[in-house]
């Protein structure tokens, strides 16, 4: 009994960490970063790309790839926490997703003084 219940933990775990990690797939045009921890996007809404780090797309594959400005790499969605690893890295970025839905992202460092970056997403045009 205490397998199956083990098990049942093990099953609801996977499925609400591939749900977010489902969210994540598309594309995302990145808007901003700004200091500190932001968990909320409603101030954000209207905002459009200004800023001085440029323009970029942060694109996630459902083969757990992921493209951010030409450069690729492997990424591993953990709940609340994103793991991303550049093909020409031997380090893996640790990130916070601090607040996801079907339009807007907000990823933050986990530093001393962290950055939340902030993305649309871009919709498809069919």
């Amino acid at each position: 009994m205490l397998n199956v219940k083990r098990l049942f933990a093990v099953a609801i775990l996977l499925c609400i960490s591939s749900c977010s990690t489902n969210k994540l797939i598309g594309s995302w045009e990145f808007i901003e970063v700004y200091e500190g921890v932001i968990s909320k996007v409603d101030t954000l809404k209207n905002k459009q790309n200004q800023s001085k780090w440029g323009t970029g797309v942060l694109e996630f594959y459902s083969n757990r790839y992921f493209v951010s400005m030409d450069q690729r790499g492997r990424y591993q969605n953990e709940g609340k926490w994103l793991n991303m690893k550049y093909n020409n890295s031997k380090d893996t970025t640790r990130l916070k997703i601090s607040y996801i839905n079907k339009d807007y992202l907000l990823l933050s460092s986990t530093s001393e003084k962290p950055n939340t970056w902030f993305y649309k997403r871009i919709k498809d045009k069919k």
